[in-house]
């Protein structure tokens, strides 16, 4: 049954906790607050510009000479000091001064004027994908630009009327339409999912490391001596705690943290902070449960610390669920994370309502029913040894 007193008495336990251990403050109060800007502020620019880039020119003809203007026109690309040779290029790439070079071979501007079909050799650093990946598309817009131009005279030349030289110069035009994240924009994409992120961990180490304080303590021994509905309600009480915290928290970060860093909330808000506190909750009975089954404050926190990153990528946020091994996607389907950032796709990327997360949804409901199902277990459990201890 429920006890107010002892709803009370949990909910001032983990005050106490909170202010008098100084891991526990720094984790729940302090590293929220910090990380939201720290990481944030990595990915402030969201777009990585100007990125280093060579061109080595064997042909120097104009029509080298003002392709090369051109990338240097564009925004994503730096023009570094041009290399002599493709030795000197491949060079200045291990050295990283550059990021990637284009080859302009001997008769390149040749063989265009003929109509023939002329290869460029472009060389990409792709150690890191972002910048390579920019770098392709950049430079493949201007030799795409230029050659179409250029196809387009010959054409002319040889007595055909514009329109059907366009016909012949590009046969089938895709009309792309980006429809989420149109700018390829790497800071709103990759934000959002680090930010909660960052809540579901300072509250797994936070949390946990609480409960295993009040164990160190004897704390929660003198709880569980009492009937059911005491360990009930102290929990409660505890978990009320971080519930408020947290809440603040997300209202932080959709009112300010996000507004600062520029971070669009395309989707339906009251969505996003209900999915997010269900969230929290099923993460606050997970770590109970895993807590439970530690007795030293130093042991939780050694298991809790390294689970940020394992958890993230399991999540598919970074790579699809279904292209895992199939332990791993059993794995990612018991986990709270997995359907948080599905929602937190949906919901700031593709900016949807209640209809496409009602999923996630319900699958963390389920979470949360079974998890609360297998803690209250462990708690009968624990309190049985306790008497078998004492008889």
């Amino acid at each position: 049954m429920y006890n107010k007193k002892s709803f009370i008495q949990g909910f001032k336990d983990e005050m106490d906790a909170v202010i008098h251990d100084p891991s526990i403050l720094l984790t729940v109060l302090a590293a929220p607050l910090v990380y939201v800007f720290l990481m944030g502020s990595i990915y402030y620019y969201k777009e990585v510009k100007r990125i280093p880039f060579a061109v080595v020119d064997y042909d120097q003809t104009p029509t080298s000479r003002n392709l090369t203007r051109l990338l240097a026109a564009d925004p994503t690309i730096k023009l570094e000091n041009r290399p002599a040779t493709y030795q000197d290029g491949v060079r200045e790439m291990d050295a990283m001064k550059i990021q990637g070079f284009l080859v302009f071979p001997k008769g390149f501007e040749k063989a265009l004027l003929k109509g023939e079909i002329s290869h460029v050799k472009l060389y990409l650093n792709t150690t890191r994908f972002l910048p390579s990946n920019d770098l392709n598309r950049a430079v493949n817009t201007v030799l795409q630009t230029v050659s179409s131009g250029i196809r387009l005279q010959y054409f002319a030349t040889r007595g055909l009327n514009r329109k059907y030289a366009m016909q012949r110069i590009n046969p089938i035009l895709a009309d792309v339409h980006p429809i989420y994240n149109a700018t390829n924009n790497y800071g709103d994409y990759l934000l959002p999912g680090l930010l909660f992120i960052i809540l579901q961990q300072t509250l797994l180490i936070g949390l946990g490391e609480s409960f295993v304080r009040s164990r160190e303590k004897g704390i929660f021994q003198n709880v569980l001596r009492r009937n059911s509905g005491n360990i009930t309600s102290w929990l409660c009480g505890r978990l009320s705690y971080y519930m408020l915290l947290y809440l603040a928290y997300i209202l932080f970060y959709l009112g300010v943290a996000f507004y600062f860093l520029n971070i669009p909330m395309r989707g339906n808000s009251v969505a996003m902070v209900t999915i997010s506190l269900l969230f929290l909750l099923v993460v606050m009975v997970y770590t109970l449960l895993i807590a439970s089954f530690s007795k030293k404050q130093i042991r939780i926190m050694e298991v809790l610390a390294f689970t940020s990153y394992p958890l993230f990528l399991l999540s598919g946020y970074s790579w699809p669920v279904k292209a895992m091994p199939v332990p791993l996607q059993w794995l990612a389907a018991i986990i709270p994370t997995t359907p948080m950032m599905d929602a937190v796709t949906k919901l700031f990327a593709e900016g949807t309502g209640w209809g496409p997360v009602s999923g996630d949804f319900r699958q963390l409901l389920i979470m949360l029913l079974v998890s609360t199902l297998l803690l209250y277990w462990r708690m009968a459990v624990l309190k049985r040894r306790m008497v078998s201890a004492v008889v």
